[in-house]
């Protein structure tokens, strides 16, 4: 496999100097800015709405395969992996709101999930897969955890929905601290179709 491209260096130096010999890691769509800022925002109005908690907005992401615990060191492949998929660039549009009432979370989902969304999994988890590293049991929804800890249920659909440009995604190490996660980008990759 391929060295991490020298853009990565310095992350790959970060990651060394941790002290914890394993990282808790997942891949995800991280959102642009302006994407980051509409989620955010969403995310208040639910938490009110359902009394929850809201999902900070450096935290807001769209989950693709999480690795669980990884030795520090497996990073510079799992980068290298990754950055060597075939993807383009594409839109993902949310638009319904709901709750998963046995863990109190409220998330926004896509009615549509765009074939462009379901091959960059695949091409994801079949990058992963010499390395044996399994992702979830449970089935793969498209989803972004606006709140938490919510007591009251939510449904509905968006009357304006949120256009999500998708041109990349993210290595993420989780870190459970008092306030609850906090997600850290280790590495940005940009989808790039290759043939």
């Amino acid at each position: 496999m391929a060295a991490a491209p020298r853009w990565a260096r310095a992350v790959l130096f970060y990651i060394g100097a941790m002290a914890d010999p394993k990282l808790r890691l997942f891949f995800a769509l991280w959102p642009d800015p302006q994407t980051r800022a509409s989620l955010a925002a969403l995310a208040e109005r639910v938490a009110v709405e359902t009394g929850g908690r809201a999902t900070t907005p450096n935290n807001v992401h769209l989950t693709l395969a999480f690795l669980g615990a990884q030795p520090r060191d497996s990073a510079t492949e799992l980068i290298a992996r990754a950055g060597a998929i075939d993807a383009s660039p594409f839109v993902l549009t949310l638009d319904h709101i709901d709750c998963w009432r046995k863990n109190a979370i409220a998330w926004l989902g896509a009615s549509e999930i765009p074939p462009a969304l379901a091959s960059l999994r695949e091409a994801l988890l079949a990058s992963l897969a010499p390395l044996h590293i399994a992702d979830e049991a449970r089935p793969f929804a498209v989803h972004v955890t606006l709140a938490r800890k919510v007591t009251g249920l939510l449904r509905r659909r968006l009357p304006a929905p949120i256009a999500w440009p998708v041109d990349g995604l993210a290595l993420v190490a989780s870190d459970t601290g008092s306030d609850g996660p906090v997600y850290r980008v280790l590495a940005s990759l940009p989808l790039v179709r290759r043939r």
